[in-house]
């Protein structure tokens, strides 16, 4: 009985520790998030109280005041349209690539595979000058197809080198099965291959999004004020005539997340199984 106790009272231990850890990280992690959403209710003036304010009433001046500029509704737009296209065009592109590697033996199988790597290790700023020489010389400056050219170059390897562990996972045997009953190739892939590698699929598009719609150093080289995405729309108030607008940052930066929380959130069910498969899959090319 005593040993019994003593097992129920190690275990109700490890189970505080764990949610007190579970908390903790909770905190760490939401604590910005939450102080960023308390600077976008208040006023010019409730910001900059000291000591802060941590009991006040909310006010939404700041979102009617970013949503009636007009700027922002553009730069979100671009956003939005330069993002989708962005993630759509690399898993177009980068999912048959990928299920090529992982099922066919061709000379320089490895080199490219590898090479999407270098490609992806490759700083941004490296690529920004020639790309901007290059074009200049095309007419791609300021326009948004040039923008979901440059974000695709470098999510690509991203969509590649996530999807091709996947593909290798599924079973040939289920192709072979499918192509016993009178499938080609590529309805074998698009019927088989493609939905058991969903998680994957999934996972790499969630990371090309993140990139394309974080990025701030393309977007401001490559873009003007009516092709500017909204991370750099965010950086002019902080140029602002009266000084930097925090609440107007704050309740942009809230705006902007909203998309991203949103998509996570609807395919966060094959978020979680293609992270966990993607760990324990050999990263070597047989």
């Amino acid at each position: 009985m005593k040993s019994l106790s003593h097992t129920s009272y190690r275990r109700g231990c490890y189970y505080v520790f764990v949610y007190a850890a579970l908390i903790c990280m909770l905190v760490t992690f939401l604590l910005p998030l939450l102080w960023v959403l308390g600077l976008s209710l208040k006023t010019r003036e409730q910001i900059f109280t000291t000591p802060p304010l941590f009991l006040w009433w909310p006010t939404l001046e700041n979102y009617f005041a970013v949503l009636s500029g007009g700027n922002f509704l553009v730069s979100f737009w671009n956003s939005l349209l330069v993002t989708t296209s962005t993630v759509l065009v690399s898993l177009f592109v980068g999912t048959p690539a990928a299920y090529a590697i992982a099922r066919f033996r061709f000379p320089g199988r490895k080199l490219i595979f590898f090479s999407l790597l270098l490609m992806r290790m490759l700083p941004p700023i490296a690529a920004l000058l020639p790309l901007y020489v290059m074009y200049s010389l095309v007419g791609l400056i300021n326009t948004r197809i040039g923008l979901i050219l440059a974000y695709t170059t470098f999510s690509l390897p991203v969509i590649v080198w996530v999807t091709r562990d996947f593909f290798q996972s599924v079973p040939r045997d289920l192709e072979e099965a499918a192509y016993m009953d009178g499938a080609s190739r590529m309805g074998a892939f698009l019927k088989i291959a493609l939905p058991l590698a969903k998680p994957g699929i999934t996972t790499a598009a969630i990371l090309s999004l993140l990139l394309a719609w974080n990025d701030f150093i393309f977007a401001a080289i490559l873009t003007n004020n009516a092709t500017r995405t909204s991370p750099v729309l965010l950086s002019t108030y902080a140029g602002s005539e009266t000084g930097t607008d925090w609440g107007a940052i704050a309740a942009s930066g809230i705006l902007v997340l909203l998309p991203v929380i949103v998509f996570s959130l609807t395919v966060q069910r094959h978020l979680i199984p293609g992270l966990s498969s993607g760990a324990v899959n050999d990263a070597r090319i047989p």
